[in-house]
């Protein structure tokens, strides 16, 4: 099976399943996250591809995105409510990133979904934090 995405992987990904934790600052390095907006490529069960523009938690200096969880699925569920009721609440999957240029251009006109598969940008990696302080404090 033929990889998609013909550009370079681009930026680290996490998908913060913690409500009460917003990533202000970054968990590789520590330093502050800055708000900026991503056209995030998603594949909804069972095929609902799906370009999103999100803003996200991002960390300049470790390139990597912080999308929470509990935002982006309230977004998924305001699109799908419209297009695809029966799709809210199947599993998905954050695959990449895509050029706001090309995500504007498909609100426009429908894109070819090749189209899209080539010029998206996969992550470089997926990765998981856990909280420093999460848990029992300690007396």
């Amino acid at each position: 099976m033929r990889r998609p995405g013909k550009q370079p992987p681009r930026h680290y990904f996490f998908l913060n399943p913690y409500e009460d934790v917003r990533f202000t600052r970054c968990p590789k390095c520590n330093a502050k996250t800055r708000l900026r907006k991503f056209v995030l490529v998603i594949h909804v069960e069972p095929h609902n591809p799906l370009a999103l523009r999100k803003t996200c938690r991002y960390c300049i200096a470790c390139d990597l995105i912080i999308a929470h969880r509990d935002e982006l699925e309230a977004q998924l569920v305001l699109v799908f409510s419209k297009q695809a009721p029966q799709s809210i609440g199947n599993d998905y999957l954050v695959l990449a990133t895509l050029e706001p240029a090309l995500w504007q251009q498909g609100r426009q006109q429908p894109l070819n979904m090749a189209d899209v598969l080539d010029q998206m940008y996969l992550f470089k990696d997926e990765l998981h934090f856990e909280p420093a302080n999460y848990g029992w404090a300690k007396d």
